[in-house]
């Protein structure tokens, strides 16, 4: 009888152990894993006058720079319905990097071309600017090109305290 109740209190135990060990396991891990970097995208509503505010996490892309993938990603649109485009689907990023927080942009021409839900290209240009100086404080100002044509230049507006 004493050798059944030592042998279900090791069984009992063993499990115990087993079952922390796991939870232990599972808890690092989960705090190790990388979700990304959280970034806030601003896409126009389709009710007039109003926008929609999404946040994603964007995980490091061996193959572009983070503000290459974030506007890669702002070009692509929101997740949601009932939002509208920010330029005509298509538009892509033919080239875009920062020298000395400037950030270059050379849109497709496929912009220029105006489509279903979409806001007019002044907007969108605004919208871009605005999403970027968000999310990238080191960008001071971006140069827009459509098509390898310079097209916009937009700059960060100065803080009154500064």
């Amino acid at each position: 009888m004493n050798k059944q109740n030592l042998k279900r209190n090791i069984i009992i135990i063993s499990t115990i152990c087993v079952l922390l060990l796991s939870l232990v396991l599972s808890l690092i891990l989960y705090f190790q894993k990388d979700y990304g970097k959280r970034k806030t995208f601003i896409f126009p509503s389709v009710d007039e006058g109003k926008y929609i505010i999404e946040t994603r996490y964007l995980s490091e892309n061996p193959e572009k720079t983070a503000i290459s993938y974030y506007v890669d990603e702002l070009l692509l649109g929101s997740g949601t319905e009932r939002t509208k485009l920010l330029f005509t689907s298509g538009t892509t990023s033919l080239s875009c990097f920062e020298r000395s927080g400037i950030l270059y942009l050379n849109l497709s021409d496929t912009l220029l071309k105006m489509g279903d839900n979409v806001v007019e290209i002044e907007e969108g240009v605004n919208l871009l600017a605005k999403n970027v100086f968000q999310n990238f404080s080191e960008i001071n100002e971006i140069d827009i090109f459509i098509g390898n044509k310079f097209a916009y230049k937009k700059q960060k507006l100065k803080k009154s305290n500064e």
